[in-house]
């Protein structure tokens, strides 16, 4: 007779193939827009103006990034530096908050905004998809409690964060990355998300199959080179919920002439 423990192990080595491949999936509901650092493209990326040029052309939501200052203050920067986005030099966290707000973007000109004041332009408007680069949990709770934005953002981060930003806000939507079928198979068991990030790197069968048996909404990134009709169409072919894009408006076009968007 094969014992209790031959047997559980045998179901957990099973646990780790993925789920059936999918075929063709037929969208259940509309398909969110996701600017990627706002619309970057015509403003300074991760600036008011850009946050609000996503909400006008009907963008669900903003990408945002989110890094600690010396003091202790957020503030939206995508780089460790800001010598790349600004006419200043210096990292973010080694650079007080008023330092920064000193700073012009290169080329549109505007200052550097607080993640204060993203939240401020974004509420109402349009959610975040906020890319945690440099926060710890308990301040990005406490900034998007004081909003009342925590059921209007979904936070991409590694586990570790993501599970402790679950305690401090149960019910929050946390997302981590894909990466491979072991590692979203860890986070489905040590958070449950409801959304998983995937970018062109893992966005794979096998990886897709496994979100999907958990109903779990993906959102993919479509950027770059990956950012045209024809790979937006076989995103949505493969389920996806959410569509990374640095062409937002064209994408809200694309979606309504399909009747995907509202």
């Amino acid at each position: 007779m094969t014992s209790f423990p031959a047997v559980a192990a045998l179901l957990a080595a099973f646990s780790l193939f993925p789920a059936a491949l999918p075929a063709a999936q037929t969208p259940k509901g509309p398909i969110y827009v996701i600017a990627h650092r706002g619309d970057h493209v015509h403003h300074a990326e991760n600036s008011i103006a850009a946050i609000e040029s996503a909400a006008a052309i009907g963008a669900d939501y903003a990408e945002l990034d989110v890094r600690t200052t010396k003091d202790g203050k957020l503030v939206l920067m995508h780089d460790k530096t800001v010598d790349r986005t600004t006419d200043g030099h210096g990292t973010v966290k080694e650079m007080t908050a008023e330092e920064i707000a000193h700073l012009t973007f290169k080329d549109y000109g505007g200052s550097v905004p607080t993640f204060d004041q993203a939240l401020n332009a974004a509420k109402g408007k349009i959610q975040i998809y906020l890319d945690w680069k440099d926060a710890t949990p308990e301040a990005i709770f406490q900034i998007l409690k004081a909003h009342g934005m925590i059921k209007h953002v979904v936070v991409y981060g590694g586990q570790g964060e993501l599970h402790r930003l679950q305690e401090l806000a149960p019910g929050i939507r946390v997302m981590p990355e894909a990466e491979t079928l072991l590692n979203l198979q860890m986070d489905q068991r040590e958070l449950n998300p409801k959304v998983v990030a995937f970018s062109e790197d893992d966005f794979k069968p096998e990886i897709v199959a496994q979100a999907l048996n958990k109903k779990e909404a993906i959102f993919v990134d479509r950027l770059w080179a990956q950012d045209t009709p024809e790979l937006w169409q076989a995103a949505i072919d493969r389920g996806v919920r959410g569509i990374q894009t640095n062409r937002p408006a064209e994408l809200v076009e694309f979606l309504r002439a399909k009747h995907l968007h509202p």
